[in-house]
């Protein structure tokens, strides 16, 4: 299991409301496709959630880059490297796939460039053979074409175009040279001086459509040539591969030409389309690292033979840059325009790498610059704190990581001064509240009285120097012993003082009451615990200010009858464990130094051998967790339930280590006491 599940709770805790939207998306696009692929069907609004889950995809992705390369760029180290990036690689690499695309395109362009001009002299040697062969038979009868003079001359014409066939229209019926050739008839979409790419079937023919009158009679010639790889790569052997390209699902053929729909031919030696491709030749290797392939294409517009259709052909030619700087210099003149065009080519390329490398080195220098700046202005601050002149100021020039730095050293000399002075208010508070947390120290119980039927244990942590909570054991006379616990509000000196007026106004109470009665049996003739509360409670109003007010409990505990006669003040309810099973003293009253006259009620409860009793101020149940969760009641009564039968030393440091792991706050927020009493 990768997970378990308070981590994947964790994790969930942590995310922001756009991640969880994006886990949602997520889900729901794989269960989609889940049920997509086993039925074959799309679930409503597939489309529109796909869209979201693209978008917030994008948006996250974006979010996370920026918080990657934000931290990158704070940091002085990383501004260094991108300077020198930005100063150094960045216009060479610029340049560099500017000069490469530039050449790639030029290059492509001029080798498509004198492939349609050879495949255009070509068309133009087919229509002078056309018009050629249409002045022969012009001069010749209709009948004798296939024997006379035109077939001779059609026979010279082969020599130099291998493969030419001719339609002539002598009169009413057509004729054909030499017999058997593949033309039916002049198309009917042709006029004279049409010259292009004609296809029949799967072949491609070079064809020209030529008319001559000649002693009062038109004759008309239409001449083709099978359009071949071969040929296509013969027309400039020494520039690379040249092949046709046809893409059908761009055209619209019909089907008894032959054509398959939505694949892609390439010519073979025939002429003839397929589903392979043939490479006639292959391409020379290269003559250099940097001789790589060049791939360029033009649209050529065909013309079917047996209908008006116009599909559309992709001349395709690879080569490389070595073979085609060798047609360039076979080709042009670079005395003349060329080299005039080179020249202004070569200059504005060198301008823009000029004012490339000017914007780089400018950035550069204004980004080292800042940097190297604000190292002097910090050197020269720290030389002035070193002979304790805390008057100097560094100056701020930009708002980057530097300036916050040289602002913080701003504050840090601003307030250097009065910090020495506070140290020294603070260095004597501290020995006072040395003195303070001894004098506290005092106030507890220095030995925990030993009762015959009662253990009992104390424990108070402060969360400062000294503590506002409060816990005691008095005994009243031989059978008697009363338990306090209290929690004065606030914390530190103020709370300490207010800790020491009730201790010292519930040791006197006692003290002047003096002992309880023996037996607790008839209530009336005991000492109440309610009218001592009630009787500190007027004490504390009278003598405080209206916001101090303190939760107290006090328990007087009858040693022989086990009995325990309680008034609780506003205090957290102490827990009762018996038996595995946990209850709590519920009666309650008025917090202390509130109302003057707040009346408090009493009650009596029978410990059983092997009760525990458990009191404990609030620093114990609230703290929080880091998703601010408390520690709570139920965690705290669980825990004690558990490990009822330890020792009351050990059960108490166990609950203040379990709370503090709990919180695992280093800086205790709150002052922790607990009274333990177990009968035994």
């Amino acid at each position: 299991m990768l997970f378990s599940f308070p981590q994947l709770r964790l994790i969930l805790y942590r995310l922001n409301r756009r991640e969880k939207v994006f886990l949602v998306l997520l889900l729901q696009q794989l269960v989609y496709r889940f049920y997509s692929r086993i039925t074959g069907e799309s679930l409503p609004y597939h489309f529109p959630l796909t869209l979201l889950f693209v978008f917030l995809a994008v948006l996250l992705g974006l979010q996370y880059l920026r918080q990657l390369i934000r931290p990158m760029l704070w940091s002085l180290r990383n501004r260094l490297m991108v300077t020198y990036v930005f100063i150094g690689v960045v216009p060479l690499l610029l340049i560099l796939a500017m000069i490469a695309s530039g050449l790639y395109l030029l290059m492509g362009q001029f080798a498509t460039h004198l492939v349609s001009s050879e495949i255009r002299s070509r068309q133009l040697l087919v229509m002078d053979a056309a018009a050629a062969m249409a002045w022969e038979a012009a001069g010749s009868t209709c009948a004798n074409l296939g024997e006379g003079n035109a077939a001779q001359f059609m026979t010279l014409l082969q020599h130099r175009l291998p493969g030419l066939e001719v339609v002539i229209q002598c009169g009413q019926n057509p004729h054909y040279l030499p017999e058997g050739g593949r033309g039916k008839r002049i198309p009917g979409w042709s006029n004279p001086g049409y010259m292009g790419v004609v296809i029949v079937g799967r072949q491609n023919f070079l064809a020209a459509h030529a008319s001559v009158t000649r002693a009062q009679r038109t004759v008309s010639v239409f001449a083709y040539e099978p359009l071949s790889s071969r040929l296509l790569s013969n027309l400039l052997p020494d520039l690379g591969l040249v092949q046709f390209v046809e893409l059908s699902n761009l055209e619209s053929l019909d089907k008894g030409a032959g054509e398959e729909k939505g694949v892609m031919f390439r010519q073979n030696d025939n002429g003839l389309s397929s589903g392979k491709a043939e490479e006639l030749m292959a391409l020379p290797p290269a003559a250099r690292w940097w001789d790589l392939e060049i791939n360029w294409w033009t649209l050529l517009t065909l013309q079917h033979w047996d209908s008006p259709a116009q599909p559309i052909r992709i001349l395709q030619v690879v080569t490389r840059p070595t073979l085609v700087f060798r047609h360039i210099f076979k080709t042009f003149d670079l005395t003349g325009s060329i080299s005039t065009t080179l020249k202004w080519l070569s200059l504005a390329l060198f301008a823009l790498l000029l004012v490339a490398v000017y914007i780089s080195v400018y950035a550069g220098v204004r980004m080292t610059r800042s940097i190297t700046q604000a190292t002097a202005d910090l050197d020269v601050a720290t030389g002035k704190i070193d002979l304790g002149d805390f008057s100097h100021r560094i100056p701020i020039r930009s708002n980057d990581q530097l300036s916050k730095l040289a602002l913080s050293f701003n504050q840090m000399t601003e307030n250097i001064q009065r910090l020495i002075a506070e140290v020294k208010e603070k260095e004597k508070l501290e020995s006072e509240l040395v003195i303070a947390r001894e004098v506290q120290a005092q106030l507890f119980p220095k030995m925990t009285p030993q009762l015959k039927t009662l253990e009992l244990a104390g424990y108070c942590s402060p969360a400062r120097t000294v503590s506002g909570d409060y816990y005691d054991f008095v005994p009243i006379d031989a059978r008697q012993t009363a338990l306090a616990i209290g929690d004065i509000a606030g914390k530190g000196i103020s709370a300490a003082l207010l800790m020491a007026a009730i201790q010292s106004s519930l040791r006197a109470q006692l003290t002047f009451h003096g002992s309880l009665p023996s037996s607790l049996q008839s209530r009336d003739s005991l000492l109440s615990t309610a009218q001592l509360v009630a009787t500190m409670n007027l004490q504390l109003y009278e003598s405080t200010t209206p916001e101090k007010f303190a939760s107290f409990f006090l328990g007087v505990y009858d040693d022989q009858s086990g009995r325990m006669l309680y008034t609780n003040a506003g205090h957290l309810p102490p827990i009762l464990i018996r038996q595995g099973e946990a209850c709590r003293l519920e009666v309650s009253g008025m917090v202390l130094g509130v109302l003057p006259n707040a009346l408090y009620d009493q009650n009596i409860v029978q410990l059983e051998p092997g009760d525990l009793l458990v009191a404990f101020t609030d620093g114990i149940t609230e703290p929080e967790n880091e998703y601010g969760e408390e520690f709570g009641d139920a965690r705290l009564i669980d825990l004690l339930v558990r490990h009822s039968r330890k020792a009351l030393e050990e059960l108490a440091t166990l609950v203040t280590s379990t709370v503090g792991e709990w919180a695992r706050d280093p800086d205790q927020r709150d002052d922790m006491t607990l009274l333990l009493a177990r009968r035994t």
